[in-house]
């Protein structure tokens, strides 16, 4: 294995545990439905359980919900290693990102039928969990990592040319 491609599995294991550890502690430190403070005036802590996708949509879906989940996961693999993109560290960062949220939300689907979401941004009206950051924040960075891939390629595609 590539040593960069260790460099996805270490990101997507760090999200996947960190999110794991977090929503065992809201479920055993916080009660369903109730809010406590928690960074004051920016974010407090709300259990929710969300039978549906982000901010509830499609509740009662879990079956189909858990099925994309997996077709994504499964997509970000055949992704990865279908390409050349061991050289791109932000791609494969990101993609770390998403894998590792998305399997820690899938892991809740398989097990309870629901998401566990606890953080909730103080005048929102959503609430979500470190898994549903690590995939937001893995897009931003597969953006522009693959960005970065296409003007590495154009490059090395005009320098053959020349």
């Amino acid at each position: 294995m590539e040593r960069n491609y260790l460099f996805f599995w270490l990101s997507a294991c760090l999200v996947f545990a960190v999110d794991r550890l977090t929503k065992v502690w809201a479920e055993r430190n916080l009660q369903l439905g109730d809010s406590v403070t928690g960074i004051d005036g920016w974010y407090q802590w709300t259990l929710y359980h969300n039978p549906g996708a982000a901010g509830g949509i499609w509740s009662g879906h879990s079956g189909w919900l858990a099925l994309i989940s997996i077709l994504a996961v499964l997509g970000i693999l055949w992704f990865i290693y279908r390409g050349p993109h061991d050289r791109n560290l932000l791609l494969l960062l990101g993609l770390g990102l998403m894998f590792g949220g998305a399997l820690g939300n899938l892991y809740d689907r398989v097990l309870y039928a629901y998401v566990i979401d606890f953080i909730d941004p103080v005048g929102k009206t959503y609430v979500y969990n470190l898994a549903d950051k690590g995939i937001r924040w893995g897009l931003y960075l597969s953006i522009i990592g693959l960005w970065c891939s296409g003007r590495t390629l154009a490059k090395e595609s005009q320098n053959v040319v020349s």
